[in-house]
């Protein structure tokens, strides 16, 4: 397990990436995003176990189901290595967090997918694994969107 110190929290930090402006809707770029498949393998890695993995397809689909079926997501207009999204509490539907993920859209494959992380919740900062948030949005765009994965009609 690897220990890590968020450099998007100190850029949030320190204000050198804004919160508010200069981030561009994924839906409408011209350009083909290219977020990195990842192995389950992968995120039970990164994310320090399975637990919130298996969390991961039930959060999806309430998320999806609130959004008219689907996330959205934002790229920096200063670097497209920055992916932002805002999902719900899933303990309070009136509290949203932002949550920014920098990854490698680059098809080498010696170099880790998923560069940092950080979410505003309460657990965003911790230094080992990430919270539910960030997991879910990585086994979202980077794991079931590339396979059949889609919500069960059941409700939650």
């Amino acid at each position: 397990m690897k220990t890590r110190t968020s450099h998007l929290e100190q850029l949030i930090t320190n204000g050198d990436l804004s919160l508010r402006k200069n981030w561009k809707n994924i839906l409408d770029l011209e350009l083909d995003f290219n977020f990195p498949y990842l192995t389950l393998d992968f995120l039970r890695e990164y994310t320090c176990g399975v637990y919130q993995i298996k969390q991961s397809s039930s959060y999806a689909k309430v998320h999806l189901y609130d959004n008219d079926g689907q996330f959205e997501y934002q790229l920096s207009s200063s670097d497209d290595t920055i992916l932002r999204c805002r999902l719900h509490s899933k303990h309070s539907s009136t509290t949203l967090y932002f949550l920014y993920i920098r990854f490698d859209n680059d098809d080498d494959d010696d170099d880790e997918p998923i560069k940092d992380h950080y979410c505003q919740c309460k657990s965003g900062a911790r230094n080992l694994g990430c919270c539910s948030h960030i997991a879910t949005v990585l086994w979202y765009i980077g794991y079931a969107r590339y396979t059949t994965w889609t919500p069960s009609s059941r409700t939650v």
